[in-house]
């Protein structure tokens, strides 16, 4: 389960440009540009499940990232 969510995050790549540290219009880049932030060293996750039987499943990384104005790497 946290491999199928990482693997959508990183999915994410395809729309990032990090020549102009953008995300296509309409597009989700954010969670591609924390799980390869170049300060991040640690990382936690969690997976619960929800009352309608899906999963929601979190991370937090140390340091954290996707600090305005700045760059993935």
């Amino acid at each position: 389960m946290a491999t199928k969510a990482v693997d959508m995050w990183v999915d994410e790549k395809q729309y990032y440009h990090h020549d102009s540290n953008t995300c296509d219009e309409g597009q989700v880049c954010r969670h591609y540009t924390e799980v390869v932030w170049r300060n991040s060293v640690f990382l936690g996750c969690t997976r619960v499940q929800c009352n309608n039987g899906r999963y929601v499943v979190s991370s937090n990384y140390v340091p954290p990232g996707n600090f305005i104005g700045q760059t993935p790497y």
